[in-house]
């Protein structure tokens, strides 16, 4: 975002991220990072970022439960070996717990 200003699309700095990506693998290259991963990336952007990339993510985190199960970007994970971490809440408004 953009310093001072509201939430709209205009006010938003887009990510250069194959700039980040190379950056996260010169620290990986240096040693400071055993490894480097992403969150919440879809099936595109993950797609875009490997066509860039030198070295792979390790993981990507996603929100993934019951109701979201996120079948083609796991198969896509698991064919690039790419660790699929799952995050999720508890409970959902209404929804009861779900221990």
């Amino acid at each position: 975002m953009k310093k001072g200003a509201g939430f709209s699309p205009e006010n938003v700095i887009p990510a250069d991220i194959p700039a980040t990506w190379a950056a996260m693998e010169g620290l990986y290259d240096s040693g400071k990072a055993r490894a480097i991963g992403v969150s919440n990336f879809s099936c595109k952007k993950l797609e875009e970022l490997l066509a860039a990339a030198r070295v792979p993510p390790a993981a990507n985190q996603v929100e993934c439960h019951p109701v979201w199960q996120q079948a083609k970007l796991r198969d896509l994970c698991a064919s690039k070996g790419i660790h699929f971490s799952v995050r999720s809440c508890l409970s959902y408004r209404r929804m009861p717990l779900l221990l």
